[in-house]
């Protein structure tokens, strides 16, 4: 996660404050490179590895791994856009999937550490075994599909609507991320189908949760859900983020 919030801070300081200038077109710098059409290929070009890999996998820890892949390209949709609303979604953006993505990988690791199992197949009836971490795992999930009232929505929400306003050449863009994000919903919701439907080896016993790992959880999963209510607070924090990082 620390390599690629460095890595989208760099381009953001490189795109955002040094190409972008008041009184002329944001791209006006670039020189003769068309940085907005290289840029939205490379993210859709992002976006679907990412997905299509995960789409085929059933290692937990892989899915995960490559779906993160894919949520880099939406994430680069904020750099895309080259304005102060997309610099602030792909913060607010960045921040949320900080959250989202430790809880989901943390409920893994504990799962893989009692069953010492990456399988998704492993994962059916889960909700019988460890309920506390099956409804984690769902908000989790839920934040990362970016369904409402979790902060992955409002994080995609943002992305989305920079580019949406920057006119009709960016709209075969924004439909082609969200061509995307359904594709990554089906194989999020196909993790929750597994664990709450599908059944399970009824015989497995209850996975122990330690206090210290259940308060982790706990924390995580309020974390993507809590900000809603604060959410004037996080724009605050993101607008004034972006006046001292690029001088916006």
């Amino acid at each position: 996660m620390a390599p690629k919030a460095a890595g989208f801070a760099i381009m953001l300081r490189f795109f955002f404050g040094s190409m972008a200038q008041a009184g002329t077109g944001p791209w006006d710098l670039a020189g003769t490179i068309d940085w907005p059409q290289l840029l939205m290929v490379v993210s859709v070009l992002t976006m679907t590895v990412g997905n299509v890999a995960a789409l085929t996998q059933t290692n937990m820890k892989r899915l995960l791994a490559y779906s993160s892949i894919a949520h880099a390209g939406y994430i680069m949709m904020g750099v895309v856009a080259l304005s102060a609303n997309g610099a602030r979604g792909m913060m607010i953006y960045l921040a949320a999937y900080l959250f989202m993505n430790l809880g989901a990988f943390l409920v893994v690791t504990l799962v893989h550490l009692q069953d010492g199992t990456f399988d998704l197949r492993d994962y059916a009836g889960l909700y019988r075994r460890a309920p506390l971490l099956t409804l984690a795992m769902g908000i989790f999930l839920l934040s990362l599909v970016g369904i409402p009232p979790f902060v992955g929505f409002m994080g995609k929400l943002y992305v989305f609507a920079a580019i949406v306003e920057r006119g009709p050449e960016y709209w075969w863009y924004a439909v082609a991320a969200a061509v995307n994000a359904a594709i990554a919903a089906f194989y999020y919701f196909r993790i929750m189908k597994t664990m709450v439907i599908d059944a399970g080896n009824e015989n497995k016993p209850a996975l122990p949760l330690a206090f210290a790992d259940g308060a982790a959880v706990f924390l995580l999963a309020a974390a993507n859900f809590l900000p809603i209510f604060f959410w004037s607070g996080i724009e605050g924090w993101a607008r004034q983020s972006l006046t001292l990082y690029a001088g916006r």
